[in-house]
């Protein structure tokens, strides 16, 4: 799957366009999904982290014959349910998904309800959803869910911490690594990591690789059109083997769950991290913490256009559901992405929206400055493990951990992954 980035990125402004032009009852109103009949109960999974109550709670309320039975996982194991189920030929009703390679089993394999048009119009998704949500949602041009969010990724500091040590904000990719010499300089952690499913430590690698290959090379890598012997890939490779040498990432980082990495920050034992908009929500404000001391900075990749990692976070629906649990299923999803909805439980429910007209609350600092980015020059480029297929994930993954545990150099990292995509490339001819 080839997401087509730069119109997405010219349609991420969208945002306030829609937000000052659109009222917010007009899409509302000229969606009228069908509402079935009787008490049905359908099954969503979801990561438990997230805040499906909220919503399920309002959504029962409005339609008391309705129930939505959620079952909770955490990031990997939704991945892995999800996976197990589709090969069982039994899937939720509804799931959450992320998109790119991810979703493109579900999508290819006929699991994933198609979204036609007709249905984009019954349940408000052409009115409701920003285009550019919907952009980075589609495989192959056509759309499998229903996006309710869009996740920008980039390096998080703590302020205090910062202040603490005389440390401003990086602007550089040489200014990122002097506060890293500094701060374990004075025994703190530069960079805390969970390393365990590899996940967290792609970040780290994603962003080097945009830095010395740059965004024109780096999409090339995802769409297999460019070598990941390349030397700008094997600079990035060397440069994640530097940090761990230099020990700016977390003792034994590469075993820690990626839920124990936040903490660390909360702990004043590391000072930065690479996260996302839902840390606010789920993990600051949850710890009665000020979200203003948890500051995101556009990573300093020191490249033209000025992008970050991101992505979509959407609902799928089972194509082969019953009809009463399929139709229960989309008015849940197209609920949640109605405006007036979506406005109402913005503060808790979450943001960057990929709701039209729903922007961040104010007391919402770390959302609505990047919400901002989104609307200014700053771009997104998928993560590689929704840019890639997820057999090449799997590859990359390898050679990464392998490398930092030394067992690989970078230039055997960097062609073991080559050596992947060459027969991936044979295979799929």
């Amino acid at each position: 799957m080839k997401i087509r980035l730069l119109q997405f990125l010219s349609s991420a402004g969208v945002l306030v366009a829609m937000a000052c032009s659109v009222p917010v009852g007009t899409a509302q109103e000229s969606a009228k999904p069908p509402v079935p009949t009787g008490n049905v109960t359908f099954s969503l999974w979801g990561i438990a982290s997230q805040p499906w109550q909220i919503m399920i709670d309002d959504f029962q309320k409005t339609y008391p014959n309705l129930k939505v039975k959620w079952t909770k996982y955490s990031t990997d194991e939704m991945k892995q349910a999800v996976r197990v189920a589709s090969a069982a030929g039994k899937m939720s009703d509804t799931w959450f998904n992320w998109g790119g390679s991810l979703a493109a089993p579900y999508d290819e394999g006929g699991h994933a309800l198609e979204m036609t048009p007709q249905l984009m119009a019954q349940y408000g998704v052409d009115k409701n959803i920003v285009p550019a949500a919907m952009e980075l949602a589609r495989n192959k041009g056509k759309l499998y869910g229903i996006p309710v969010w869009v996740r920008p990724m980039t390096i998080f500091y703590k302020k205090s911490l910062f202040d603490k040590v005389g440390l401003t904000a990086p602007k550089t990719f040489d200014e990122l690594e002097k506060v890293c010499e500094t701060l374990k300089s004075k025994g703190i952690i530069p960079v805390a990591c969970g390393g365990k499913f590899s996940w967290m430590t792609m970040r780290t690698t994603d962003f080097f690789v945009e830095h010395f290959a740059g965004p024109a090379m780096h999409d090339k890598l995802f769409s297999l059109e460019a070598s990941y012997s390349s030397p700008e890939v094997i600079k990035a490779f060397s440069k994640l083997k530097e940090w761990v040498t230099k020990d700016y990432f977390n003792d034994g980082f590469i075993s820690l769950d990626p839920a124990q990495a936040l903490p660390l920050l909360q702990q004043d034992k590391a000072a930065m991290i690479f996260q996302g908009p839902w840390i606010e929500d789920q993990n600051i404000i949850a710890s009665h913490e000020d979200p203003n001391n948890y500051v995101p900075i556009i990573a300093p990749s020191d490249q033209k256009p000025v992008r970050v990692s991101g992505f979509q976070e959407q609902l799928q629906f089972w194509a082969k559901a019953k009809p009463d649990q399929q139709k229960a299923a989309l008015l849940f999803a197209s609920f949640v992405t109605t405006p007036e909805v979506a406005k109402r439980h913005i503060a808790d429910f979450g943001a960057p929206s990929a709701v039209v007209g729903v922007l961040p609350p104010e007391n919402r600092p770390i959302t609505t400055t990047m919400a901002n980015w989104l609307q200014g020059e700053v771009q997104l480029y998928l993560p590689t493990d929704q840019a890639l297929p997820q057999e090449l994930v799997n590859a990359f993954f390898q050679a990464q951990d392998s490398l930092v545990l030394g067992t690989l150099t970078p230039e055997a990292a960097c062609a073991q992954i080559q050596k992947a995509v060459d027969q991936y490339k044979a295979q799929h001819k």
